[in-house]
C-alpha cells in the first residue's frame, strides 16, 4: 500500500504550479529563477516563448532566356566517337604521400582512383621501390604483403589487355612501422 500512496504523492507534487521569478541586475542582464534572488523580482504568470530564427527566403532566379536558332535543315557535324577514350586521372588515394602506415605483418593496401573506370581487359600493376610487381589487379585496391619496415616509394600503372602502359600515377612515399616483440637477451651462466 505504501508504494501506491507514494505514487499519488509524487503525482500531486508534479502537478503543483511552479513559480518563476524574473529580475534585471545592475548590468541590465535578465535573470529567471524558481526563487526570488534579488529585491524587486517579479513573479511570472507565463514564460516568454522560445527564441526561434527563420532564415530569409532565397532570392529567386531570373528566368533563363531561351536562345533559339533558325533551323537550316542540316544537322551540325559531330565528331565521330573515339574508339577507346584514354584514361584521364590515375592517383593514389591511400596511403597519403609522406604518410605513415602501421602494420605488424607488413601488409599495405594501396587505394587508387581512376577516371573513367577500368575497361574490360585492362589491369593495374603496382611499382614498389621502382620494381614492377608481377600481379595484375582489376580492383582499385592493391594489397602489398610482407613489406619491410622503413621508407618505400609506390606508384600504380594501368595497362591495356595487350600489355601496353596507358597511364601511371605519381609516386607516393610512405613509411611502414612494424611492431616487433622485444626479445630478452639470454642469461649468462
Amino acid at each position: 500500500m505504501k508504494p501506491i500512496v507514494l505514487f499519488f504523492l509524487v503525482l500531486l507534487v508534479s502537478q503543483a504550479p511552479a513559480e518563476i521569478y524574473k529580475w534585471v541586475d545592475a548590468q541590465g542582464n535578465v535573470h529567471y529563477s524558481d526563487e526570488p534572488q534579488a529585491p524587486g523580482a517579479k513573479r511570472m504568470r507565463q514564460l516568454p516563448g522560445l527564441s526561434t530564427y527563420s532564415p530569409p527566403p532565397l532570392p529567386s532566379k531570373p528566368p533563363q532566356e531561351e536562345v533559339r536558332e533558325e533551323f537550316s535543315g542540316e544537322l551540325p557535324e559531330k565528331a565521330p566517337p573515339a574508339a577507346h577514350p584514354g584514361y584521364q586521372v590515375l592517383k593514389i588515394v591511400s596511403p597519403e604521400n609522406e604518410g605513415t602506415v602501421r602494420s605488424s605483418p607488413g601488409e599495405v593496401p594501396i587505394f587508387v582512383a581512376l577516371s573513367p573506370v577500368l575497361r574490360e581487359g585492362d589491369y593495374f600493376r603496382g611499382l614498389l621501390d621502382g620494381k614492377l610487381l608481377p600481379e595484375h589487379h582489376s580492383s582499385t585496391v592493391i594489397r602489398l604483403s610482407n613489406v619491410d619496415r622503413g621508407e618505400h616509394k609506390v606508384a600504380v600503372a594501368v595497362y591495356s589487355k595487350d600489355g601496353k602502359k596507358l597511364l601511371q600515377s605519381d609516386t607516393h612515399t610512405f613509411y611502414l612501422h612494424r611492431t616487433i616483440a622485444k626479445r630478452s637477451a639470454p642469461r649468462a651462466n
